[in-house]
């Protein structure tokens, strides 16, 4: 089996992607990071594509993100927010599907990319009690149980052969887990 080179961490706002992948760093060193957040209204895709710009400004980063790990194996590459986000939030907040992403999946091969692993965060809402509502998530708080359902169904979609599912939620006490216990799992 190859060494993980790429990881592609995804799940809800404020669930600790941003915490995770600096461990990820302290724990290996550096690695490129690539944040993924909302499409940008590019005058550009305007006017060639209308009402579809948002929707074109992502799929040309997502393909850009997969011409990257597909063809560069070597490099130790982060992608924050990666493109399964894009089927929970574009029909949620911009009126289309982001089904796309699993066409790109198959185009650049990502079930025999043995170098990249897709890692899922997840909250378990059963017993949580570590979130606040600070109003910087994408939508409301009361969304994020159908949010995570989005992401977890698309997770399961997904064609990459090197998955983690991974709970920041400590079953005894409803806080976070402790870090370095979050990220032995993704690790692993």
């Amino acid at each position: 089996m190859r060494q993980t080179t790429c990881y592609l961490i995804e799940g809800i706002d404020r669930v600790g992607k941003n915490s995770v992948i600096a461990e990820i760093q302290h724990r290996l060193g550096y690695h490129l990071v690539l944040h993924y957040s909302k499409p940008q209204r590019l005058q550009c895709l305007v006017r060639d594509h209308g009402n579809s710009a948002e929707r074109e400004f992502q799929a040309a980063s997502f393909k850009a993100m997969f011409e990257l790990i597909a063809n560069v194996r070597n490099a130790r590459i982060i992608c924050n927010r990666a493109h399964l986000g894009e089927c929970v939030y574009a029909p949620l907040y911009r009126g289309y599907s982001g089904d796309y992403v699993f066409d790109l999946e198959r185009s650049y091969a990502a079930d025999i990319m043995g170098h990249a692993r897709l890692v899922l965060l997840i909250e378990d809402f059963a017993v949580s009690r570590h979130f606040v509502d600070d109003a910087k998530s994408l939508g409301p708080a009361t969304r994020r149980i159908d949010e995570q359902a989005l992401f977890q169904s698309a997770f399961d979609r997904s064609t990459f052969q090197d998955k983690r599912l991974v709970s920041v939620t400590e079953p005894s006490t409803g806080k976070f887990r402790v870090l370095d216990r979050i990220l032995d799992e993704v690790l692993q």
